[in-house]
C-alpha cells in the first residue's frame, strides 16, 4: 500500500496522454526498443486493462521491439463511450499509431483484444505487418450452456441501460469483490474497477456477435496463435477453430488457464517469443533468464 492508502502495483513503463483528432484524449504507454526494431501494439482482454493484462510482458518485449499499449474504450483509462463497439476500438488502434507517427506495426491481441486485432487488420491490412492472437478465436459463442449464457448478454446489457448509474456501479463492484476478488490482488481489483460497467456488458454483446471466420483467411499478413490449453474462458475447441481458419498460421501452445498470460508468464513468454519470430520481430537481444520453459509447452506450425 502507498502512503495514500492506494494499492501499489508492479513497475510499469512511462505513459502519457495523447490527442486523437476527432476522437479524444487517451493515455498511452510506450517504450522504445532496440534501434531499428519494429513496433508491437498490445491489445488487452475483456474487463481488464492494458497494465493488468500485459505488465509482465513490457520489459522483456521492449528488449526486441518498441511497445505501445493502451486501454480500450470503457476499460481503465480508455476513452469514454456511450456504446462499446469493436469497430470503434479497431479505429482507435489506427488513430493511436497515427498520432505516434508509426507507419507499420505488429498487433498482439489477447482474448477480446484478439478480436479487435483481427478487425484492425481487416481495416488496414497495409499497416499491420504481423498478427499474433492469444487465447482467442474467430467467434466466442461456443455451444451448449456457454452459448445460452452468451445469448443472454445482449438482453442483460439492454436492461442495464434502464438501471440507475449508481446501481450499475454497485453491481459491478460486487462482482469484482465477490467473484474476481478471490483470485486477484488489491491492485488488480482497482484496475478492473476503473472500467465502465455498461461498457463491460456492451463488450460482451460484441463478443456474442463477433465472427471473423468468413474473412480471416483473406488477411495478407503472417498470423501466429498462442493457445492456452485447458482454458475455460476461451475453450480449446474455440481456439482450434481459429487454427483451422487460416491455412498457414503458426501455432504455439502451452497448458494454462485464461489468466496464465500473467500467472504462468514464463510459459506464455516462451510461446510469444516464438510467435514474434514467426511474424518478423527478431530477438535483438536475449531477455534476462526467466528459468526453464514449462514442460507442457509445445510448438506446432501450420
Amino acid at each position: 500500500m502507498s502512503s495514500s492508502g492506494a494499492p501499489v502495483g508492479p513497475a510499469l513503463p512511462p505513459g502519457e496522454y495523447i490527442e486523437l483528432p476527432e476522437i479524444g484524449r487517451l493515455f498511452v504507454r510506450r517504450t522504445d526498443g532496440p534501434p531499428g526494431s519494429p513496433t508491437v501494439v498490445l491489445l488487452h482482454g475483456w474487463t481488464v486493462t492494458a497494465d493488468l493484462n500485459w505488465y509482465p510482458a513490457f520489459e522483456p518485449l521492449s528488449q526486441r521491439a518498441s511497445v505501445v499499449a493502451f486501454d480500450h474504450r470503457g476499460h481503465g483509462l480508455g476513452l469514454p463511450t456511450r456504446k462499446f463497439k469493436f469497430s470503434d476500438c479497431a479505429s482507435d488502434v489506427l488513430a493511436v499509431v497515427d498520432a505516434l507517427g508509426i507507419d507499420r506495426f505488429v498487433c498482439v491481441g489477447y482474448s477480446m483484444g484478439g478480436a479487435i486485432a483481427q478487425m484492425a487488420a481487416r481495416t488496414a491490412p497495409d499497416r499491420i505487418s504481423g498478427l499474433i492472437l492469444g487465447a482467442t478465436s474467430t467467434n466466442f459463442r461456443g455451444r451448449g450452456l456457454r452459448a445460452v449464457r452468451f445469448a443472454l448478454l445482449p438482453v442483460v446489457a439492454a436492461a442495464s441501460r434502464l438501471a440507475p448509474v449508481k446501481l450499475r456501479y454497485w453491481g459491478w463492484e460486487q462482482t469484482v469483490f465477490n467473484v474476481i476478488g478471490t483470485n486477484i490482488g488489491r491492485w488488480a481489483q482497482t484496475e478492473v474497477l476503473k472500467g465502465d460497467p455498461q461498457a463491460m456488458l456492451d463488450a460482451g454483446t460484441e463478443l456474442f456477435n463477433f465472427d471473423s471466420s468468413p474473412w480471416i483467411a483473406e488477411l495478407p499478413m503472417p498470423i501466429a496463435q498462442v493457445r492456452t490449453l485447458g482454458d475455460k474462458v476461451v475453450p480449446d475447441y474455440l481456439q482450434q477453430e481459429l487454427a483451422d481458419a487460416v491455412d498457414d498460421i503458426s501455432v504455439y501452445s502451452y497448458r494454462g488457464g485464461h489468466a496464465s498470460v500473467v500467472t504462468h508468464f514464463d510459459s506464455f513468454w516462451d510461446c510469444l517469443s516464438k510467435a514474434l519470430d514467426s511474424v518478423g520481430v527478431p530477438a535483438y537481444s536475449q531477455p534476462e533468464s526467466r528459468g526453464a520453459p514449462d514442460q507442457s509447452s509445445t510448438e506446432a506450425s501450420r
